[in-house]
């Protein structure tokens, strides 16, 4: 036993400060005694209750998160149920995702100084808000950092089942999140002919499995809703937030979130002809109002890099706590230029990768790819505070001390002993 304590002892140490780091924010902005639904998450309890509930799925979210969010209604729970399912499923996630982070870093840093960096997203305080809301943020980050673990431990053995799992959950997170569907695809074709020549492989049931869900999923959407998709949600963003932006630019007008008439008129249609109506705009936008379109664009990227965390605006005081004003303001704060400054630090690095390594050590290569993926895509939308850009944060930290155990001056400082 303490032999077992000794060898997991970072990891205990890790999933401790994070408990903390969470009961400290819980306790000064009472982020457990809140009601508000925020946002989206009265779309992705939806899907859960059309899954579990109704046996059909859901026209904006995939049934992977569907899965994950409605599991205990097989046990008979209550919509109140799913929101404390969501909690600790979200505080798994989260604090899972900072161990990997730990297990990558130490193949190259020192084991204290690979958890001290392990521990840095516990200090994001973004991503502490969002345990409380349901969310796919923090589920999306843990698979993808599994999934660099599991590549990373694929390059550096060279054993196929790593790389298949790996792939498998890049092609099953578009199921969580349908924004990741592009990397995804892109992930999956490189590494195409190690696919094609282990197809007998036992390890290809991983990349079996995820490419029948997507089926199940495509396959039920045209079932029920008309197409052949993994989700509408894709449309109703570009339309009701680029482009509707873009389309305020060209008269002068304010872009307002609230009472869009283009979002209502969209809403108006059935799910088909949202599709065809939201693709028609976006290159009618393209054909007629391609400067403002761009205007619109980086003012959405720049409104994403720069604003807080969104769900702390919406805390109330409900125990009429004095210092709680304070916090919330003095946290607000925080997110705000946690935000930027870490959004400042992914494009800087990032970029530097994507040229370092463009033809050499793949894994950094790909981890690059996703923080400017995530990054250039968030143009499309707007006014999410600071949802889109905080799931690149844990990764900014890997190629962070990456970026560090490799500079001269203080590389022995970040070098592991010898084993």
């Amino acid at each position: 036993m303490k032999s077992f304590l000794l060898k997991y002892k970072y990891h205990f140490l890790i999933i401790f400060v994070g408990l903390c780091c969470l009961e400290v924010l819980n306790f000064l902005l009472q982020l457990d005694k809140q009601t508000l639904i925020y946002g989206d998450c009265s779309n992705y309890l939806e899907s859960a209750q059309k899954m579990y509930l109704k046996f059909t799925g859901h026209y904006y979210r995939p049934m992977l998160m569907a899965f994950i969010t409605g599991i205990p209604y097989l046990f008979g729970s209550s919509d109140a149920g799913i929101f404390k399912w969501s909690l600790l499923v979200n505080i798994f996630c989260w604090l899972c995702t900072s161990v990997l982070l730990f297990e990558i870093l130490k193949q190259f840093v020192k084991e204290s100084l690979a958890f001290t960096f392990a521990i840095l997203p516990f200090f994001m305080l973004g991503s502490i808000i969002l345990n409380f809301h349901l969310l796919t943020e923090n589920i999306f980050v843990f698979f993808i950092m599994l999934s660099f673990y599991l590549m990373f431990q694929y390059y550096k053995t060279t054993e196929f089942w790593y790389l298949s799992f790996s792939v498998s959950l890049f092609l099953s997170s578009m199921l969580i999140k349908p924004a990741s569907k592009f990397i995804a695809i892109f992930i999956t074709l490189f590494f195409i002919k190690e696919f094609i020549k282990n197809y007998k492989s036992k390890s290809m049931i991983f990349i079996y499995g995820s490419l029948l869900m997507i089926t199940i999923q495509v396959v039920g959407m045209k079932a029920q809703y008309g197409d052949f998709t993994i989700s509408y949600i894709d449309g109703v963003t570009y339309h009701n937030y680029i482009c509707s932006k873009a389309e305020c630019f060209k008269h002068g007008k304010e872009y307002n979130q609230i009472n869009n008439p283009r979002e209502q008129y969209l809403f108006s249609l059935d799910f088909t002809d949202q599709k065809i109506a939201a693709l028609e705009d976006l290159q009618h936008q393209i054909r007629t109002n391609f400067s403002n379109l761009v205007k619109a664009y980086f003012s959405d990227v720049i409104e994403n890099s720069k604003t807080g965390n969104g769900c702390i605006e919406e805390l109330k005081n409900h125990e009429n706590k004095e210092y709680f004003t304070f916090w919330k303001a003095f946290f607000f704060d925080i997110t705000k230029w946690q935000n930027r400054f870490f959004t400042l630090l992914a494009v800087l690095l990032s970029t530097f990768f994507l040229y370092k390594n463009f033809r050499k050590e793949k894994g950094y290569f790909f981890v690059a790819f996703f923080i400017a993926y995530i990054i250039i895509l968030s143009g499309i939308s707007c006014g999410q505070g600071d949802r889109f850009h905080l799931v690149t944060f844990p990764f900014v930290i890997l190629l962070l001390v990456k970026y560090l155990s490799e500079i001269k001056r203080i590389k022995p400082f970040f070098e592991p002993l010898q084993k």
